[in-house]
């Protein structure tokens, strides 16, 4: 078969020939590239005078990883990456010709292939691609089609009125981005990083992996109520309209104001890092004294699950401490609908109140944003913290296909499933408070025809909980409100469907 034809055909057939070993290589190894697998050269024979005579090229996740005794993995011990692929490419020498001919070929793979955007980080792709990748400016865009460079395609929009003084900037993967993963906003303005000392607002959520991804950021000349109404305004309009279904933000009156009216239906919490950033500011000399201040509002900002609880420990650490008559924290009271666990806890917030993320967020761009960068300088660097974070993403992505989940105990039929409906990072959360449920014990159990309730409690002490479990469906309710709060299924309710001998993933009611 001529191998001009190959080259335009790209798919693999049997009697295909090739003129060398190396010539068979190359034409599968771009085959691997296209479809999303990575090229393992296997076994070979050679003759007495050292000459190939056949060579097998699989799928590197061919056979599987030997297995351990007994149910519990070992704590250090590498993910697995074979599946037992059956994919491969047989070729073998027709000495009369001196060519080498498909002789086996199997297509089909039993696993998920690696997407167009991952295919560089294949180990048999990475050689070819690394020079490739410096010339096109990162190795995140080699293997891209035409098209899926213009992601870098960047709009700002600049309000008649106000120009030079508010600028909203995004593109189109930033669109896309929020469209999947909008749900959930932060936007914070804390990062007045360029020489003019204005406000850097960013927007962002969490994505599969719970990693930060960027929907949009705005450069604003003041923090006003004018300055918010036009960066909310701009960043719905450039959404399409998809207001979402809670935005954190720092405690700024003037947000506050604007939120109400731009997003009156979207909830408004406060992020937990500015929150305990300004209990420092005020409280700071209480972390030298050795007092429990820090330690009673933690518990109130962050364990409580009941109001009651909270009013009580709220009311007896303002009166140790005589703090009756403190502005900020009496202003803080005030509010508590917006950041005490026990009042947002049926709020959809994917996790994503957690400090950390702000912290993050605000590490990675002051490692790019310098404060001598003019406004051309200072988007153009900010770009990089954007692709920094797609390609942390890909990275993800290509793990999740390249590694099976670390299963801590293999033979539970729950985990397993869970293994294989979860992202690696969502898994991982999910096998923690599968950890907890063998902590729970059953106090008591209430029978009807179609419910059950359950009262559950770790064993060595804590709060009742209450599941109950609907025979008709087979879902759950329960009043921790885990699940509507960050998306994760508690460990009182894995340990009722543990009891009634649930082996999959099962509804919940909210």
């Amino acid at each position: 078969m001529n191998c001009s034809k190959l080259a335009e055909d790209g798919t693999p057939e049997l009697g295909m020939e090739f003129n060398s070993e190396e010539d068979a290589y190359k034409f599968y190894n771009k085959y691997a590239f296209k479809m999303g697998f990575n090229v393992r050269k296997d076994y070979l024979n050679k003759n007495k005078d050292g000459v190939t005579t056949s060579r097998r090229y699989s799928c590197c996740k061919e056979g599987v990883k030997r297995k351990y005794e007994g149910d519990v993995m070992p704590k250090r011990t590498r993910a697995s990456t074979k599946t037992g692929c059956g994919a491969k490419m047989v070729i073998v020498l027709f000495r009369w010709a001196m060519k080498y001919r498909v002789h086996d070929l199997v297509l089909e793979h039993n696993h998920e292939l690696h997407i167009a955007q991952c295919a560089h980080m294949m180990p048999s792709q990475r050689k070819s691609h690394e020079l490739m990748g410096k010339k096109v400016g990162g190795m995140g865009n080699v293997g891209y089609t035409r098209d899926d460079l213009k992601r870098y395609f960047r709009t700002r929009r600049l309000d008649c009125e106000e120009q030079i003084m508010n600028i909203f900037w995004a593109d189109a993967g930033m669109l896309i981005d929020y469209n999947i993963f909008g749900d959930v906003v932060t936007f914070d303005t804390t990062y007045k990083t360029n020489k003019e000392y204005r406000s850097f607002g960013v927007f962002v959520g969490f994505n599969q992996h719970r990693q930060i991804v960027i929907f949009g950021a705005a450069l604003m000349y003041d923090e006003t109520i004018d300055s918010f109404k036009w960066v909310f305004g701009t960043f719905l309009e450039a959404m399409c309209g998809k207001r979402p279904s809670t935005i954190l933000t720092d405690q700024d009156h003037a947000m506050t104001a604007v939120l109400s009216v731009v997003m009156p239906e979207t909830f408004h919490g406060l992020c937990t890092f500015h929150i305990r950033r300004n209990f420092m500011k005020h409280f700071g000399n209480h972390y030298k004294k050795n007092s429990d201040l820090p330690y009673m509002f933690g518990a109130c900002m962050y364990e409580f699950e009941e109001v009651e609880q909270f009013n009580r420990v709220w009311e007896a650490m303002v009166k140790k401490h005589n703090l009756e008559n403190n502005e900020w924290l009496s202003g803080l009271y005030r509010i508590r609908d917006k950041w005490a666990r026990c009042m947002i806890k049926e709020r959809w917030t994917a996790g994503m109140r957690s400090p950390q993320l702000s912290e993050s967020l605000n590490a990675a761009i002051k490692n790019h944003l310098k404060l001598d960068h003019d406004l051309v300088q200072f988007f153009r660097h900010f770009n990089r913290v954007v692709d920094e974070k797609r390609y942390n993403e890909l990275i993800a992505e290509y793990e999740m296909r390249q590694k099976l989940p670390m299963v801590g105990l293999r033979q539970t039929p729950m985990l397993v499933h869970a293994s294989e409906t979860y992202s690696p990072t969502i898994f991982v959360t999910f096998q923690n408070e599968y950890g907890e449920s063998t902590a729970m014990v059953i106090l008591r159990q209430q029978d009807a025809t179609m419910f059950v309730e359950f009262a559950v409690m770790r064993y060595d002490g804590g709060p009742e909980r209450i599941v109950v479990f609907n025979r008709n469906d087979l879902s759950v309710r329960y009043s921790c409100k885990k699940y509507e709060n960050e998306g994760i299924l508690c460990g009182h309710a894995l340990k009722v469907f543990d009891t009634v001998g649930t082996i999959q993933i099962a509804r919940h009611k909210h």
